[in-house]
Formats: C-alpha cells, structure tokens, sequence
C-alpha cells in the first residue's frame, strides 16, 4: 500500500537533514516522497523591496539567484532520492509556508509531514521554525520535527549532565542519612558508656566508703594489735 511522506525543505543543512534522516531511518517500501519548497510571492517580495528601498533591478537579480537556487536544490534532492531508490516528487510552492505545506499534505492525502527545526531563505522566508509550530497545531496528520544532529548531541549532554547532578544529589541524600544515623548511634553508645561508668563510680565510691566505716567500727581491735 503506497503512502505519501510531505517533508518540507529549503536550502539549510536543517532541511536536508530530514530528508536524510527520514532515507535513513523512517522509509518503509512502497511510501512515496513529496518534497515541498515553499517560496514568497513575488507581491509580497515586491512589498519588502519598497519598504527596504530596494531597486527593481536587485529584485530581479534576486529572483534570478533565487530560480538557480531552486534548480540545484531540485537537481540535489532528485540526486539523493535516486541514490536511495525512492520514489518522490518536488513540489514548489508559493504562499504562508504553514498553509501551503498542510495544503499540500491535504491533497496529497500524506500520513505524515516530517519538517526541520529552523531555516531562513535569502528572501526572508521562514520555511522551518516557527513553522513547524504551525504545522503541529494545524495540520490534520501526524508532524515529526526532526532535529539537527549537533542539536540533538547537545539536548542529549545536557540530559547527561542533569543526569548526573540527579545522581549526586541521591547520593548526597544517602550520604546525609547515613551520616545521620551513625552519629545517633554513636551518641546513644556513648551515652550507655558514659551512664556504665558514672554507676562503676558510685559503686566503687560506695565500697570505698563501706570499708572506712568497717575499719571505724572495730577501733579495739587495732589498739588489741
């Protein structure tokens, strides 16, 4: 049974990490790909460039940089999925990033989008970050945000460390209740000692007492001598 897969991209490392990701370790047989690069209007674009005083000719410029960008973005991706052998389409797109891509999932009837954690295109497009809040909170399938590995390597130290300080904390914990109870039956032994001798005293007082009265009481006998 085929199922289509919407991954959203751009040009970021973050973008072709979820392709490679998903290749690498989601991909069943028979799941198709559909590749979705999201780009502005050309009003919108339009818009930026008067309000940033940009010239005609830059815009162009930039539109003609932007259409090379998207032919070697095609031509890499096209490349890898060929490279994999699985089946896929890349789909351009153009609109709000979040509505167009759970559109395209839509018609496609995808039982997943899988999306980046953040990239910015040249022409400030946001095409993963806050969009892929947008997705979890919209789209009516399954999202799976899939992290950069550095990113993941630092989340998963920072779980180690804390962890870590978990840990010594327990033992700290076990520690102090040891401690705790060693020193109370310390003072309790020490205080069956000290009440042991104070009575060994009293005895030995008491005899020694017992003996001077005994000499005091047979004061003939010591003068008979």
């Amino acid at each position: 049974m085929e199922q289509n897969i919407v991954i959203a991209i751009d040009y970021t490392n973050q973008a072709e990490n979820a392709v490679k990701y998903y290749l690498e370790k989601i991909h069943r047989p028979g799941n198709k790909l559909i590749l979705v690069h999201c780009v502005e209007l050309p009003e919108l674009s339009l818009n930026k460039a008067r309000d940033s005083h940009m010239s005609p000719g830059v815009l162009a410029n930039m539109w003609k940089e932007e259409e090379a960008n998207m032919k070697a973005l095609e031509d890499k991706m096209a490349t890898l999925l060929k490279e994999k052998k699985v089946p896929g389409v890349l789909r351009t797109v153009s609109g709000r990033p979040g509505e167009v891509i759970c559109q395209v999932a839509h018609e496609e009837k995808a039982v997943m989008i899988i999306t980046g954690t953040k990239g910015i295109g040249k022409m400030r497009r946001t095409i993963l970050g806050s969009v892929s809040d947008y997705l979890v909170g919209h789209a009516l399938c399954p999202v799976m945000v899939c992290k950069e590995e550095s990113e993941r390597k630092t989340r998963m130290s920072i779980s180690a460390s804390s962890d870590n300080s978990s840990k010594l904390r327990h033992v700290s914990g076990e520690s102090i209740t040891s401690f705790t109870t060693s020193l109370r039956q310390r003072f309790a032994s020490g205080g069956k000692s000290r009440s042991h001798s104070a009575s060994t005293d009293k005895d030995d007082a008491a005899a020694k007492m017992g003996a001077d009265k005994k000499e005091n009481k047979d004061p003939s006998t010591s003068r008979n001598t």
